[in-house]
């Protein structure tokens, strides 16, 4: 896991710098403004599927080319509404695209112990990378990255919304703890 100050910053930072310019963005409709503004900057191509629509979603993997990066939320702020995680999985893995999940509204909720969607249905090890906000059910500040140890590195060295800010203070990362605990 890797922290940012918080899930805006976290969204902007692996969206805008993971994928390059010959590289495609496939997002929900209903996406957070913290993806919309990390797929604006980044180089990569931008396509948008109906929300939580996987033939939708399974058409624009067709049009596709690059490294391929499907972006949902698993809980989705405006509606509350859950991702069909199991399909949309199996249908990015059909077509060897990385699934990047934004579970901030399902931390302290969906699952086990708040644990989230993605633990709660023991698919969170086929994920690509998992972000997680501090702010929202647990009541502090911050947010992580989870990933491959490659993932993080690569992150360390090219997001620039964790390079250039100030780290969280240590009294943030107890706060975090404790909201764990």
């Amino acid at each position: 896991a890797l922290l940012f100050n918080s899930g805006y910053d976290a969204n902007l930072g692996i969206i805008s710098s993971l994928p390059q310019r010959s590289d495609t963005i496939i997002y929900d409709e209903r996406s957070h403004a913290s993806i919309r503004d990390g797929i604006r900057l980044s180089n990569a191509k931008a396509l948008k599927f109906k929300h939580n629509n996987t033939i939708d979603l399974e058409d624009k993997l067709k049009k596709s080319n690059g490294e391929v990066f499907v972006v949902i939320e698993s809980v989705y702020s405006m509606d509350g509404d859950l991702a069909p995680l199991e399909d949309i999985l199996n249908t990015c893995e059909k077509y060897d695209a990385k699934l990047i999940i934004d579970e901030a509204h399902a931390l302290g909720v969906v699952g086990d112990k708040g644990k989230g969607l993605s633990i709660s249905k023991d698919l969170h090890q086929k994920i690509f990378a998992r972000i997680y906000t501090f702010g929202k059910a647990m009541g502090c500040h911050g947010a992580a990255i989870v990933g491959s140890e490659e993932l993080t590195t690569y992150l360390m060295n090219f997001s620039r919304s964790l390079i250039y800010t100030t780290f969280l203070p240590p009294h943030s990362l107890h706060m975090i703890k404790n909201a764990f605990d």
